[in-house]
């Protein structure tokens, strides 16, 4: 019985074969690639890897090389690719296989003459256990292949062996597409371990009572068949990647050792019923084998696209897990839900996905609480999207659940944004001829801040620190903020606690730093003449110069007390004489930008804030 090797735990979990050999890790050699540019060794199975057999060698699995680490072994011979040693091995083992072939080639020819009969039944019962090798998804083959070597070693004699062997080789060869280096190993391996079997068999097997002492020869017949085909295969392996050959075996082979010991027995059964029962009997012990493994074969081709539908499946689920992180991790930021849900759909359905507020043809409901929260649009038909038909079960209600969340999460923001929109107005309640100055000025700075690339929590933060910039000066008597003419050096003093004031209000509240660097530093100049803290140009932080600019041009267009309101032209004039000493130039340059191309966000005192209902 011939059994392909499997790669375990060392080269992954499920020592899935590459294409070629008969379960051969196709870690083929570019025969373009420079020897000295070669994957090590070290990172990489031995390259002729065989399939072991009862009767037959076979690649190894093992994992794709890795990447080139370190520079190519000295040992490492050009011809192959693989260490001196290794290469003495195949050397070895084939030109070994070579002289017995040349020393037995009269016996061949002699039986082959004389036994006709028995020689083409031999050699046509393992051909065709050959073709009855079943794929074991994820770890190899196996086949009967090696029971027909036996049988022919128990029947004839060691010398037909070598030429079936050689035959089983090429066979594979042809079918797996392989390497000629590794059907020569595989000839080598198979023919010395069927010639061990057979001698062993012949010399302990007496012509007379083959029942009994048969059987238990032929078990023993099995053991040298096993020692020899994979000891050659584990110390071939072994060499090449440097770990000891015992351990190769146990690592990968040892779970073929009971399919090796039943072959010896079956292997003398077929020998015996040809003996006493010719083709007949050949076949009546050969068939059943020989059908079992196409029934298996078939029972595994089915199970087989079981395992497939299953692990189809566990991949959905991990791509169900990966999207409905995404999705939990974004409800805080409605835009940034609906880019991360349109992004990440489209690449697993291979189409274009869309979020939209209002439905079109085909497009689908995101139904949360019997509330429609939002339209999935697709680009395809709902029928011809295999992968949406089985996902859309799972993505629909979990989609409706994100935008729902995130539906709520921005009411309570807008519901926070207006409680502060009329905390600040409560403030102008006291400094009466401001009204209107904190929304205005939060107005100019969110459309300042949009056009220096300010977006998401931070624009927010923005919006929110220039409603509440002034809070402060609720601690300001009444008599220093509505007084009519200029301050005194002794009220100045006071007015300029207020940013320190707001500070301290926004101390123990919960909300993003940039909105207490505004209330603290909006009155920041960058030549440091500022208050309260005398900042410079590098430390002011940069939504504090955005609000500072926004407040001075409220300031200068609105009416007061002392002065009446300037144009928008000269205000924009009057910043710009001071620009580089007590505004920023990159904060002016957006806010001239924004006077030249949206006049009317610096005229329209009615217009709503950013987000608000």
């Amino acid at each position: 019985m011939r059994v392909r090797a499997r790669q375990r735990a060392r080269y992954g979990p499920d020592g899935i074969p590459f294409p070629g050999d008969a379960a051969s890790v196709s870690v083929e050699e570019d025969p373009t690639m420079p020897l000295d540019k070669a994957p090590p060794l070290s990172n990489r199975p031995f390259m002729p890897v065989l399939v072991p057999v009862s009767g037959r060698g076979a690649p190894g699995l093992a994992a794709p090389p890795a990447p080139p680490s370190e520079p190519t072994p000295a040992g490492r011979t050009g011809l192959l690719g693989e260490p001196a040693t290794v290469i003495a091995l195949i050397s070895a083992v084939t030109g070994l296989t070579g002289l017995l072939l040349v020393f037995f080639a009269a016996e061949i020819w002699a039986i082959a003459g004389q036994q006709p009969v028995a020689f083409v039944a031999f050699g046509l019962l393992t051909v065709a256990l050959t073709f009855t090798s079943v794929e074991i998804y994820g770890r190899g083959a196996v086949s009967f292949a090696g029971c027909g070597l036996l049988a022919t070693g128990f029947a004839l004699g060691a010398a037909p062996v070598l030429v079936f062997a050689v035959i089983v080789a090429v066979i594979n060869l042809a079918r797996r597409r392989g390497r000629m280096y590794r059907a020569a190993f595989d000839a080598g391996t198979l023919a010395l371990a069927g010639v061990a079997g057979a001698a062993l068999y012949a010399a302990l097997t007496p012509d007379s009572g083959r029942n009994i002492v048969g059987v238990v020869v032929s078990f023993l017949a099995a053991v040298v068949f096993l020692a020899v085909n994979l000891g050659l295969l584990s110390s071939a392996m072994g060499l090449s990647e440097g770990v000891r050959p015992l351990a190769v075996w146990q690592e990968r082979f040892r779970w073929l050792t009971p399919y090796y010991l039943a072959s010896g027995p079956l292997a003398y059964a077929m020998a015996l019923a040809y003996g006493r029962l010719g083709v007949v009997g050949l076949a009546v012990f050969a068939l059943p084998p020989a059908f079992m493994m196409i029934s298996v074969r078939q029972y595994l081709a089915h199970t087989s696209t079981s395992v497939e539908e299953i692990r189809r499946s566990n991949e959905q689920l991990q791509i169900l897990f990966e999207f409905a992180s995404g999705l939990a991790a974004r409800t805080h930021d409605g835009q940034e839900l609906r880019s991360y849900t349109e992004q990440t759909l489209s690449d697993i359905l291979g189409s274009r996905v869309e979020i939209t507020p209002q439905p079109s043809p085909g497009s689908v409901a995101l139904n949360a609480g019997g509330q429609v929260v939002g339209w999935l649009t697709l680009s395809f038909a709902e029928g011809d999207n295999g992968q949406w038909l089985r996902l859309r079960e799972a993505i629909v209600p979990q989609l409706a659940t994100a935008f729902e969340s995130a539906h709520l999460v921005d009411e309570v923001r807008k519901s926070n944004r207006d409680m502060i929109a009329a905390l600040s107005r409560s403030m102008e309640a006291k400094d009466y001829y401001t009204g209107g100055h904190t929304e205005r000025v939060s107005r100019i700075s969110i459309a300042i801040a949009e056009r220096l690339g300010y977006a998401g929590a931070e624009l927010e933060a923005i919006e929110i620190g220039s409603l509440v910039h002034d809070i402060g000066k609720i601690g300001i008597p009444e008599a220093i903020l509505n007084k009519p003419g200029p301050l005194t050096e002794s009220e100045w003093k006071v007015m300029k606690e207020h940013p320190v004031i707001s500070d301290f209000i926004l101390a123990d509240i919960d909300v993003h730093p940039v909105v207490r660097q505004i209330a603290r530093s909006s009155h920041e100049r960058l030549d440091g003449c500022g208050y309260p803290d005398g900042l410079t140009d590098e430390i002011i932080p940069e939504p504090a110069k955005i609000v500072l600019i926004a407040d001075a041009f409220d300031a200068l267009t609105t009416d007061r007390p002392y002065r009446r309101a300037l144009s928008v032209d000269l205000a924009i004039e009057e910043i710009r004489e001071n620009v580089g000493t007590q505004f920023c130039p990159r904060v002016f340059d957006q806010l001239e930008s924004l006077y030249r191309q949206d006049p009317q966000t610096l005229s329209a005192l009615d217009r709503p804030l950013v987000g608000a209902a």
